[in-house]
């Protein structure tokens, strides 16, 4: 688990002004965007992986894709909403995957494992290869 000291998160509103932190990332070869010091952190477990060619950071989900993503156990509020995922990484044998983070303290939370199903659901249909919620823990 990486560390943190900040809120909760899960695949955030598309769209949503917060805190911007930039900075440059070699795997990529340009000025990288995160909203939080997790997903620098996580942005920079990915810049030492060496199975990991390029990453995006959030990314926006097509609400027209929506309407194919199964809605059982999900709230009819979140299909109308624009999401953005944290991360799809660009893997070396050329499959793509998804991250999204989420605090531990969040895996007991329903509209936080929502957010997660809905993710994967998504990109379940989008033939996403490698699908992950990464647990990120409260640092001191």
């Amino acid at each position: 688990m990486i560390k943190f000291n900040e809120g909760s998160f899960v695949m955030n509103k598309a769209k949503t002004k917060r805190r911007d932190i930039h900075f440059r990332s070699e795997k990529t070869g340009r000025v990288m965007c995160v909203h939080s010091a997790a997903e620098r952190a996580n942005a920079k477990e990915l810049e030492k992986d060496d199975q990991v060619l390029s990453y995006e950071t959030g990314v926006a989900l097509d609400p027209e894709r929506y309407t194919y993503v199964y809605p059982l156990d999900i709230r009819k509020d979140y299909f109308k909403v624009e999401w953005a995922s944290d991360f799809v990484v660009h893997f070396e044998n050329g499959t793509v995957g998804v991250r999204e983070l989420i605090q531990v303290e969040g895996l007991t939370k329903r509209a936080e494992m929502e957010k997660l199903e809905f993710s994967r659901r998504y990109w379940s249909l989008e033939n996403v290869a490698s699908w992950k919620a990464v647990i990120m823990e409260k640092g001191e």
